[in-house]
């Protein structure tokens, strides 16, 4: 049976189903994924607090493009692409430093002001005079919202603010401006990003696979909003007696986890680098720093992480399967899993006429 004679008797049934099995390790999909939503939608780059005084920088990649935010000389955080003007070199080779007045290129010393201006052509003889502006850095969009630094690789679009739509009101009595950096953990796994998306997207799993957090709150009562038309998705259930104190979880489409507590933070998100492999990335804050509370705050973050493990143990074996060939699709359940068809749901949205023949054949 094909897949276009399966969907047909889908529809029929009433039964909603996944997306296909190809469409998680597909070279076609993931080039269409990474133009027209990745690189369209704000991603969390950097936290404030590594980028305080004028000249400090952070580098790193979005949407598979080479970049480096940097605070500038009136304060205001902005980023570009880290490539030369003049040979396409490497401008900045260290993840996170603090340059001087200038970005100076290391391969023939062209040096750009921190607001991405060519400021000189070193030594380059003849004639020619190059316009600073039209010869400036390319720019990525960066913006801050309390203490984390977003990019944008596509010129145009919304704000930060309102791409964060509701979640920038709904958390607003969060402290997070009072939270500081704890530690990160960092992970490259062969997982698509949309299937991490769907496994943080459902509780279905979690009785099966996360006792600890069954312990901490109330499971019965784990409920997913879907705010399909702002992108994003509220995740809450109450806190069981011993549990941790009030809650605030979203996640914004396509990779953005914030779990705000008033004591902390655990900040997360998946940076895809491959079809079928991603970059997943988490940061944790806490109020309170102190020696004092190093322990319990490594703890807390421990405790964070390994519910983390606890999906990726799983969902490797899932992406497995999913490349293997045998399994093409599956049946989602109207209890548990219509926070996967809305995510799903984005997907075929974003990627639009992205990928009309796999969109014919559903």
């Amino acid at each position: 049976m094909t897949i276009n004679e399966t969907g047909v008797q889908f529809a029929r049934s009433g039964q909603t189903w996944t997306l296909p099995a190809s469409w998680y390790h597909s070279d076609e999909i993931f080039a269409e994924e990474r133009v027209r939503i990745f690189e369209k939608n704000w991603m969390l780059f950097t936290w404030s607090q590594r980028m305080q005084k004028p000249g400090d920088y952070v580098r790193g990649t979005v949407a598979g493009h080479a970049i480096f935010a940097i605070r500038g000389d009136d304060g205001v955080v902005r980023a570009f692409h880290n490539v030369c003007r003049h040979r396409g070199a490497e401008l900045l080779g260290k993840d996170e430093g603090r340059c001087g007045r200038h970005v100076v290129c290391p391969y023939h010393a062209w040096s750009f002001n921190r607001a991405g201006q060519l400021e000189r052509a070193r030594d380059f003889g003849g004639d020619i005079a190059f316009d600073r502006e039209e010869w400036g850095l390319y720019p990525v969009a960066a913006e801050e919202w309390r203490g984390l630094i977003f990019v944008r690789i596509a010129a145009e679009g919304p704000t930060l603010k309102e791409w964060l739509g509701p979640i920038d009101t709904m958390a607003a009595d969060y402290p997070l401006e009072q939270q500081n950096y704890f530690m990160s953990k960092e992970r490259e796994v062969a997982v698509d990003w949309k299937t991490y998306g769907e496994n943080y997207l459902e509780c279905y799993h979690c009785r099966t696979m996360h006792p600890g957090l069954c312990d901490s709150l109330d499971i019965d009562k784990y409920v997913i909003d879907v705010h399909f038309e702002d992108r994003f998705f509220h995740l809450h259930a109450p806190a069981r007696d011993g549990g941790f104190t009030r809650g605030l979880y979203f996640y914004r489409f396509p990779g953005l986890m914030l779990n705000l507590y008033d004591w902390g933070s655990s900040i997360a998100t998946v940076e895809p680098i491959a079809p079928g492999r991603i970059r997943h990335v988490n940061w944790y804050f806490f109020t309170d720093v102190s020696p004092e509370k190093a322990e319990e705050n490594r703890k807390a973050a421990e405790w964070s992480a390994e519910i983390v493990s606890e999906d990726i143990d799983i969902i490797l074996g899932v992406q497995r399967n999913l490349e293997g060939g045998i399994y093409q699709r599956g049946p989602l359940s109207p209890k548990y899993e219509h926070g996967v068809l809305g995510f799903q749901n984005m997907v075929r949205t974003e990627l639009g006429e992205g990928a009309p023949r796999l969109m014919a054949a559903e």
